[in-house]
Formats: C-alpha cells, sequence, structure tokens
C-alpha cells in the first residue's frame, strides 16, 4: 500500500520532530564525561566542547589565597575559573559521586564570580545541592582547579563571556558589573 496525502505528511513530521525538538543538534550533556573530556599525559584534562583546559590541583583543602598562590606557581596563563565554567562542569555531569577525570575528594572548588562581584566564590559539587557555593563556613573539602582559555576565548573589561563551542556557534553571556 502506497502512503499518500496526510498520511505522508504525517510520518514525515513524526520522523523529523526528534531532530526539531534537539534544535538540530546533539546536546552536549548527552556526551559521556569520559568522551567529553580527554586526559593527556601530563594530567591536563581538555574539554572537548568548550575547548577549556583544566589542571586540577593538589588532593588537599585549600583556602582563597592558598588557590591563588597555587594557581600563580603554574605560571602561563593558567588562572581561576568563573563561576559560569565550573558550572557547566556540574552541567556536563561531574560531581562528587562521579568526579571522573577531575578525581579529588573534596566537594568545593574556588572560582570566581563576576555577576555577584565575588571574588572568592566556592561551588559545591555535591549533587542536587540547593545551596550551591553558599559553603564557605565548611571547615573542609575546598579544592582548587586551574582553567587555561583556549584562543578566541576571552573574558574582557566589560564582563562578556565568549566561546566557539563545538558546534561553530558563538555563544555570548554579559555578566553585570
Amino acid at each position: 500500500m502506497r502512503t499518500t496525502g496526510f498520511l505522508k505528511t504525517t510520518k514525515a513530521i513524526m520522523l523529523l520532530l526528534p531532530l526539531m525538538m534537539t534544535s538540530c543538534r546533539p546536546s552536549p550533556s548527552r556526551i559521556s564525561i569520559y568522551d567529553r573530556f580527554r586526559v593527556s599525559s601530563d594530567d591536563i584534562i581538555t574539554d572537548i566542547v568548550t575547548g577549556l583546559q583544566w589542571n586540577v590541583g593538589p588532593d588537599r583543602d585549600f583556602d582563597w589565597y592558598g588557590a591563588g598562590i597555587w594557581i600563580e606557581s603554574l605560571g602561563g596563563n593558567w588562572r581561576m575559573p568563573i563561576r559560569e565554567e565550573l558550572e557547566e562542569l556540574i552541567y556536563a555531569g561531574i560531581t562528587t559521586m562521579t568526579w571522573g577525570p577531575f578525581e579529588n575528594t573534596g566537594w568545593v572548588v574556588w572560582s570566581v564570580d563576576y555577576a555577584n562581584r565575588d571574588m572568592s566564590c566556592p561551588l559545591c559539587f555535591i549533587p542536587n545541592d540547593v545551596f550551591l557555593g553558599v559553603h564557605q563556613s565548611w571547615p573542609a573539602g575546598h579544592r582548587v582547579f586551574a582553567v587555561l582559555s583556549p584562543p578566541g576565548y576571552g573574558i574582557n573589561a566589560l564582563r562578556t563571556f565568549r566561546n566557539s563551542n563545538l558546534y561553530g556557534f558563538l555563544l555570548y553571556r554579559l555578566y553585570s558589573g
């Protein structure tokens, strides 16, 4: 039996519906953390979606100043991550239950938050934590990650964050400040 007219159109729409619902591109969150993050021989972790390179600090407690000193000791263009970069790791599936290549025993990572003008912003990686970033009174568990940006990625004086993602689209986020 041959399908024609209304039934043929309906069948085509039903076949294309999943593609339309995903905005014609795969979601980065559907990529396994072991496929998304590549570890080099010198333990530098590269995020293939954002292009950021990560260096996980020693598995010991750091206060804000100690975290900054450790990052400075790396030299080069290593810097403290902004809050949104760490949130992207959480969205990718990096948590205290599944650190993946970011393996450590902590639960909070230091960052900066330009939106709230907070230069010492700890971000909690405990899954489903309703108090993300407000555990400054915790006595232990603070870790440090250093981040290195790829070319074309920048945070300028206007607090504009620009990134060319895996799909070639430019993403812009403007932070107040």
